[in-house]
């Protein structure tokens, strides 16, 4: 009886005691079949792979672009191939890394990352994803960090993007479901809309001076105002404790913080107390309204009506104001 094959290849072995005459076709033309088929990788086909593999086999498939495997050496053979990544197919098997490992394209990241990509442009895609049907990617990835997100069937309509320190920015529309919480300033330069809640959590409001024209000889206890912007919409509260009484005849005009827009007539609501009203020296609280006209200009108030005790409004003259007037005047305009 011959000596056991060999363990890997199967070859065959004579008796090592020299009792049998050596044979080529089995000793030497059979073994070199075997020795020729396990140098380098053995072509097969993923339904021909070999039943009874060594551990460390390497086979490729002919039939599915060449994946690669090689046998671990457990049983059954079928489940023992383990596939190796090639450029050459496509890799059909989940691909597990260690827990604190990257994957590096180009250059390792830091150490908190587990995937770190090198680009040679800020414009060049690192990530894009899409669906079977799509044309073109649902969603893109740049270098840059811009993301730019499509509907698969054309150009890339929406972005999101680092436009200066501190700063993200989107070319396009932004909806919120849910609420939108501002912890500094806002500011919108086009225009705002809200189903839901908005809020701010803290509210820097900006104080100035108005200007009131037509008083006369009037003084001022107390001339100040406060603002606040959100886009072209501002709320203004504007408060005037007058010292000593004014004179003339003059309509009594206030200046807002900035040019109102006069496309259509504005309001502010005002409420006075120790006031006349249309030149009349009777003391009273009243309550009116600051108008701006659609003729007017800038940022000054065209009128100041007050209720002048006959059902009736009639403007504010410099002689209304008496000392000790109070006028309150506040609320939201439409900036220019």
């Amino acid at each position: 009886m011959p000596d056991p094959s060999t363990t890997r290849l199967g070859m065959y072995k004579s008796k090592s005691d020299g009792s049998e005459d050596v044979s080529y076709t089995t000793d030497i033309g059979q073994n070199l079949d075997k020795l020729d088929a396990a140098v380098g990788y053995q072509v097969v086909t993923s339904s021909t792979r070999p039943s009874s593999p060594y551990p460390g086999k390497p086979i490729t498939e002919s039939d599915t672009t060449y994946r690669t495997y090689f046998s671990n050496g457990t049983t059954p053979a079928s489940a023992s191939w383990v596939e190796i990544p090639n450029s050459s197919a496509t890799f059909n098997n989940n691909l597990k890394l260690a827990s604190g490992k990257q994957v590096n394209i180009g250059a390792s990241g830091s150490t908190a990352s587990l995937a770190a990509v090198l680009a040679s442009a800020t414009g060049d895609f690192i990530l894009a994803s899409r669906v079977t049907s799509d044309s073109v990617s649902r969603v893109t990835i740049r270098a840059d960090g811009r993301l730019d997100w499509s509907t698969g069937a054309a150009t890339a309509d929406t972005n999101l993007y680092r436009s200066a320190a501190n700063v993200l920015t989107t070319d396009d529309s932004l909806n919120v479901g849910i609420n939108l919480s501002v912890a500094g300033s806002g500011a919108v330069t086009g225009n705002l809309a809200v189903t839901g809640g908005l809020s701010a959590g803290a509210t820097t409001w900006t104080t100035y001076t108005p200007t009131v024209t037509n008083g006369g000889s009037v003084t001022w206890t107390t001339r100040t105002g406060y603002y606040y912007k959100i886009g072209k919409l501002v709320f203004v509260c504007i408060f005037l404790n007058s010292n000593a009484a004014g004179t003339g005849t003059g309509i009594v005009s206030v200046d807002m913080p900035s040019n109102v827009d006069r496309s259509t007539r504005q309001a502010l609501t005002l409420h006075g107390e120790t006031i006349g009203a249309n030149g009349s020296a009777s003391s009273s609280i009243r309550g009116g309204e600051c108008v701006f006209f659609t003729g007017g200009t800038g940022a000054t108030s065209d009128r100041l009506r007050v209720d002048n005790g006959t059902s009736n409004e009639s403007n504010i003259q410099g002689a209304d104001i008496l000392a000790n007037a109070l006028i309150t005047i506040q609320g939201w305009y439409r900036e220019a």
